[in-house]
């Protein structure tokens, strides 16, 4: 009985063994997984993005990134070759070109970053040069140390539209001005006579919340006021027909707007400044524009009546709406 007794005991201990290992394990393996958590937490945390611009150039998307340099030079040519290769998101396209280089950049004290690119960046114009350097200076202030950026070109600052060299820019500088579901707007068509402009308040759907309000009012205005509801039955349409919207992107205030060459079509009896100002009237309704550029298959057009150039910036005319004083 006692060598029973003893082999007994001796199972209990080895199973009594088995479970404390067995116990140990399950912790050890639990402490594991809370620690890849954790790392994987900040990993998550850690990324960056990368902007592109969507195929109908109408926004900038961003994409996680991960760097793998460290120091803020290396950061820059890493961030610069990236958005210069094609995104795997076949609905996003490169906001680099692929022949616009980077000449040399300087760090200032104030956290400013100067980036000098090669000529090729002359070549880009109206909304695609805005949303390439929108993508450029959100993805390069990511970077510590880096609050702002200014472009040269060919070692001579970035002019606008008004000859102005423009100054650092942020990556906030850059709005995203994406609708929400029901969007309240006024949109200014003309008036019975054709030679003014009345404002008429409008209730704008959205399907997905990812197309700017900018587009939604040129969409309204090439539209028409046929067939919207409780809206004055003697107001016209100012747009011509066949005209469509290619591309609308705001910057600085500035909304810039490319139509095709419908645009320059006459209306019979509306008047020209009624047709450019009922755009821009509506447009500056917005609180983030304060002025409108044209272009037409982005070009800028001088001459798109005798009297009235396209190639100016445009602000808000209230003598032309019908009531004002």
């Amino acid at each position: 009985m006692k060598e029973n007794d003893i082999k007994y005991k001796k199972n209990i201990i080895n199973f009594l063994l088995l479970a404390v290992i067995l116990i140990i394990a399950v912790l050890c393996g639990a402490c594991s997984k809370k620690n890849n958590e954790t790392i994987t937490d900040k990993t998550e945390e850690a990324e960056h993005n990368l902007y592109y611009i969507d195929k109908n150039e109408t926004k900038i998307v961003a994409e996680p990134y991960q760097p793998k340099a460290v120091t803020k030079e290396d950061l820059v040519k890493e961030y610069m070759e990236a958005l210069g290769k094609e995104p795997k998101d076949l609905s996003l396209k490169s906001a680099k070109p692929d022949k616009l280089k980077v000449e040399d950049f300087s760090f200032n004290e104030d956290n400013g970053l100067s980036i000098n690119f090669n000529s090729a960046y002359s070549n880009l114009t109206g909304i695609s040069e805005v949303l390439c350097r929108a993508c450029i200076v959100k993805t390069l202030c990511q970077i510590d140390g880096v609050e702002d950026v200014e472009f040269y070109v060919d070692g001579q600052p970035l002019k606008g539209l008004n000859d102005q060299p423009i100054s650092f820019m942020k990556a906030d500088d850059f709005i995203d001005s994406t609708s929400a579901e029901n969007v309240y707007v006024t949109v200014y068509f003309a008036n019975e006579k054709g030679n003014k402009l009345v404002g008429t308040n409008l209730k704008i759907h959205t399907l997905d919340g990812n197309v700017s309000i900018e587009r939604l009012i040129l969409e309204s205005l090439i539209t028409g006021p046929t067939g919207i509801k409780n809206i004055e039955e003697n107001l016209k349409k100012t747009i011509p027909d066949g005209t469509e919207l290619i591309n609308t992107s705001t910057k600085d205030g500035i909304c810039y707007v490319d139509f095709n060459e419908k645009l320059l079509n006459k209306i019979p009896g509306i008047k020209d400044e009624v047709v450019i100002y009922s755009i821009v009237n509506s447009l500056v309704e917005l609180s983030t524009i304060n002025k409108v550029q044209f272009t037409i298959n982005g070009q800028v057009k001088k001459n798109y009546r005798e009297d009235l150039s396209l190639d100016n910036l445009f602000e808000r005319n209230l003598d032309l709406v019908e009531g004002s004083k």
